[in-house]
């Protein structure tokens, strides 16, 4: 068995090639996405762990129940009461916040997605993780000098003695280049840039004056670890937390990280596509080639073979092609991944080498071969169990027709799915109101994922019924195109019809490959176009603004902006924004979820702004109200008058209710819950808040008033981009095109995969259809016409899967979009484009997958043929 089992595999190498590729394709994604994540986590850990060697201790701020990503600061005087602690070696403030360096020519250095900081040298001595690259370079010593990481130097030319300016929370300053300098022993500084002052300088810049982020804690030799907490514990008091440097380590890349999940959910998202899409094609692959070699295998059993050799001789066929899938797939996937680590480092960040961990290598090969062995049990099984006499008389093979039982399952779990995404809506965890808030999409995240899964599930299993019925359609179609048939193509046409007819399981097959990767790429361009159809609604019906001004990196902009704005001429009305993430809670608010609080001042809202006011009114915002979004509201059973708690990073906040509106999103992206007056916000967040963004209403042509803005704040305030609204929204669009084209871009290779199986079910139908295309090239058909029959075949496949992949993928997106609603999908947009490139695009498919088999077919000795059994 050993021997007819090789024997078997070297005879179908060339089917079990294309099943080789796709696991291979499938393993890549998966093991390149899992490489890429921890590469990047690992490189973060580095750099962080870097900032704090030789640190035992940091003291920062207990963390308060409210905000989410706020981070208070506290006197500096704290870490003189630590330094006084018995135990404690050394104890030094440091500080740091958002910066812009700005090179020679004016423009902001540009760092991509990788942050610029402003931070203080912590210490003039060989225990600072800063280290000096050269002999000259030194540590900053005055309020005019600055160092610089020696990658950003480097990159953009700054050299000892050189003027450099930096925007910190203020206007930009010019200072002096003094240094140039690696974080401990790291070649780099993962695409960070750095700038380095003394610590009151620095405290200048990130605009806190007398105030630290943290005090870093080195003991004092022979000092108990234990006794040295408890001891600073009670010197700084209940409000102050002492935590080892590994933990805060641990803690400190919680941003990045989160980064980093959002871009592992996309690639293992498109990975677990494609090994949907390989698992289909290898299922396809040997249940076709089992039944090819029904007659075979039932010699082996007439020879003695027992039904668990016969199992375990196809078994071994699948583990042959998982395992040289997997390795392929393994190493493939760690050359994509440093591939794609060196593209991403060209917008910013930089990581170290492909790291390849356990769990990376666990999961490929439980995907690359139990998967693959998986699906090919149950037609190993299938042809064990059939009766050797009945195989051998070629009785127990033919055409596969769609049973009703199947059909009736296959409709009935579709439904089911359909419903679930009903429910994941409109159900109790959703919000069938759908304008605003997190309230709607609280637990929907299982219904869709369950919902879309049966939906799919359920087509497959009904489509071989469906392929009859597309197949009967176009059979009508042609009988009403008669003049067609004098058509040199119409004959080949026609047996292809009838082939699909006969057998629709062949054709189901490779065309459920193809319906799956449209399906996701549809419902990815529906959300694409949702939102783009929403952001550009939120921006015309509730921006009155002429002008927007916003950073130009991911940090926000100092609060002098507005009133200088305001005080330049042709600019009627101002509006500066800020905003934070809160949870609130209230009667009805079910684990007070995360919701966007911005603050404003009326007047500048009521001009700037349409919220759509359905009660209450902008006046009686201030001193102490508060403006709800009327989900929010109606969730927690608030109204006008009615007092609610805002818990802020300085503590919590007493409102009252001022009124409700109905527009939440009136950024062009981001919905916001709760309105609070500036003087509020400032309390609860400090004065060094950087604003996000700054409405500008103009009394002259804001052509004009945009230039003088950009003039005015060019040299103070060089981060800041002035746009007009049509240039915002466009902004705003280009960056969901971006995320668009990336996701679609890696499912085409789903649709690779698919074509595959096209090409593999093609092959594999020629083989069985020997003798039947043999007598047709007795009876006169020609070559051309062969490859046109196997052509035609070809678009019955990717036309089915089209079809069903399309409407698939419509249902999908749709429902998506009806869960997102509260977080800013508001209008439904159908991706006409992206649909039309779709159906060409596996018509393309199609064509590619038929030239091979279509070649074959066409050469086939017709007596050679012909005599096949």
């Amino acid at each position: 068995m050993i021997r007819a089992t090789l024997q078997a595999i070297a005879a179908h190498r060339s089917r079990l090639a294309a099943s080789v590729v796709a696991v291979t394709l499938g393993v890549a994604l998966v093991v390149g996405a899992f490489v890429l994540v921890d590469t990047f986590e690992r490189s973060t850990d580095d750099l962080f762990g870097a900032t704090l060697a030789g640190v035992d201790l940091v003291v920062a701020l207990r963390d308060q129940a409210g905000p989410e990503g706020t981070r208070e600061r506290f006197p500096e005087a704290v870490a003189a009461r630590v330094a006084a602690v018995p135990g404690v070696a050394t104890a030094r403030g440091v500080v740091w916040g958002p910066a812009q360096l700005v090179g020679a020519d004016g423009a902001p250095v540009r760092t991509g997605l990788a942050p610029t900081l402003a931070t203080s040298w912590s210490a003039a001595d060989a225990r600072s993780p800063f280290r000096p690259v050269g002999a000259r370079d030194r540590a900053p010593q005055g309020p005019d000098e600055v160092a610089i990481d020696v990658d950003t130097a480097r990159a953009n030319g700054f050299a000892l003695g050189d003027t450099v300016r930096v925007a910190g929370i203020g206007p930009a300053r010019d200072y002096r280049v003094v240094g140039r300098f690696r974080v401990g022993d790291r070649a780099g500084v993962g695409g960070v840039t750095l700038a380095a002052f003394d610590r009151t300088t620095a405290q200048a810049v990130v605009g806190a004056p007398g105030a630290l982020d943290a005090v870093e804690v080195v003991r004092a030799r022979g000092a108990a670890g234990s006794g040295v907490v408890d001891r600073i514990r009670t010197a700084v008091g209940p409000g102050f937390k002492v935590r080892p440097a590994d933990a805060v380590v641990a803690d400190a890349g919680a941003t990045v990280r989160t980064l980093v999940g959002r871009l592992t959910a996309l690639l293992l998202g498109v990975a677990a596509v494609g090994i949907v899409v390989a698992a289909l094609l290898v299922a396809n692959t040997f249940a076709v080639s089992v039944a090819e070699r029904a007659r075979a295998l039932a010699l082996l059993r007439v020879l003695g073979a027992s039904r668990m050799q016969v199992v375990g001789s196809v078994t071994a066929e699948a583990l042959a092609v998982g395992i040289v899938g997997t390795v392929l797939g393994g190493l493939l996937g760690v050359g994509a991944a440093a591939a794609l680590a060196d593209t991403v480092a060209r917008v910013g960040f930089v990581p170290g080498g492909p790291v390849l961990s356990a769990r990376t290598v666990v999961v490929a090969v439980v995907l690359g071969l139990v998967v693959t062995v998986g699906v090919a049990l149950l037609p190993a099984v299938r042809a064990a169990r059939a009766a050797p006499v009945v195989a051998l008389t070629g009785a127990a093979t033919g055409p596969g027709r769609p049973g009703a039982l199947r059909t009736g399952v296959g409709l009935g779990v579709a439904v089911a799915g359909v419903g679930l995404l009903g429910l994941a809506r409109w159900g109790p965890g959703g919000d069938p109101s759908g304008s605003s808030g997190s309230f709607g999409s609280v637990g929907s995240g299982g219904p869709v994922v369950a919902g879309a899964g049966l939906l799919l599930l359920g087509v497959a299993l009904a489509l071989p019924a469906g392929v009859r019925v597309l197949v009967g359609a176009g059979r009508a179609g042609a009988s009403h195109t008669g003049w067609r048939r004098a058509l040199p193509c119409a004959v080949p046409a026609r047996l292809a019809r009838a082939h699909a007819a006969r057998d629709p399981r062949r054709i189901a097959a490779p065309a459920t490959a193809v319906a799956v990767g449209l399906a996701v790429m549809t419902a990815v361009a529906v959300v694409g176009a949702s939102a783009r159809a929403s952001v550009g609604r939120a921006v015309d019906r509730g921006i009155r603004a002429d002008l927007i001004l916003r950073a130009t990196d991911f940090d926000g902009f100092s609060p002098v902006v507005a009133p200088v704005v305001a005080r330049t001429a042709g600019v009627a009305d101002v509006l500066a924004l800020q905003f934070r993430s809160v949870r609130v809670a209230g009667a009805g608010a079910r684990d007070a979820p995360s919701e966007v609080l911005a603050s404003a001042d009326p007047a500048g809202l009521a001009a700037t702004v349409d919220l759509g006011i359905r009660s209450g009114s902008l006046r009686a915002l201030e001193p102490a109200g508060i403006l709800v979004h009327e989900d929010a509201a109606r969730a927690r059973g608030l109204a006008v008058g009615d007092p609610v708690v805002v818990p802020m990073a300085r503590g919590s906040f007493r409102l009252t209710v001022a009124g409700t509106y109905r527009r939440a999103d009136v950024t062009g992206g981001l919905p916001v819950t709760w309105i609070v007056p500036r003087s509020v916000y400032t309390a609860g967040f400090g004065t060094d808040e950087p604003d996000t963004l700054v409405y500008v209403r103009t009394a002259d042509a804001p052509q004009a008033v945009a230039a003088r803005l950009r003039d005015r704040l060019r040299a103070d305030f060089p981060t800041v981009a002035v746009r007009t609204r049509a240039a915002y929204r466009a902004d705003q669009l280009r960056a969901i095109d971006r995320f668009v084209a990336v996701t679609v871009a890696l499912l085409l290779l789903t649709l690779v995969i698919a074509t595959l199986g096209i090409v593999n079910a093609l092959v594999l139908a020629v083989l069985a259809r020997t003798r039947e295309i043999g007598l047709l090239r007795a009876v006169g058909m020609t070559p051309a016409q062969v490859r046109a029959m196997v052509r035609a075949e070809a678009r019955w496949t990717s036309g089915v899967g089209a079809a069903v992949g399309l409407g698939v993928g419509l249902v999908w997106g749709a429902a998506l979009v009806a869960v997102l609603a509260p977080r800013g999908l508001t209008t439904l947009g159908v991706p006409w484009v992206v649909l039309g490139a779709g159906v060409l695009g596996a018509g393309l498919a199609g064509m590619l997958a038929a030239a091979f088999p279509a070649r074959r077919a066409a050469r086939l000795d017709v007596l050679d043929a012909i005599g096949r059994p």
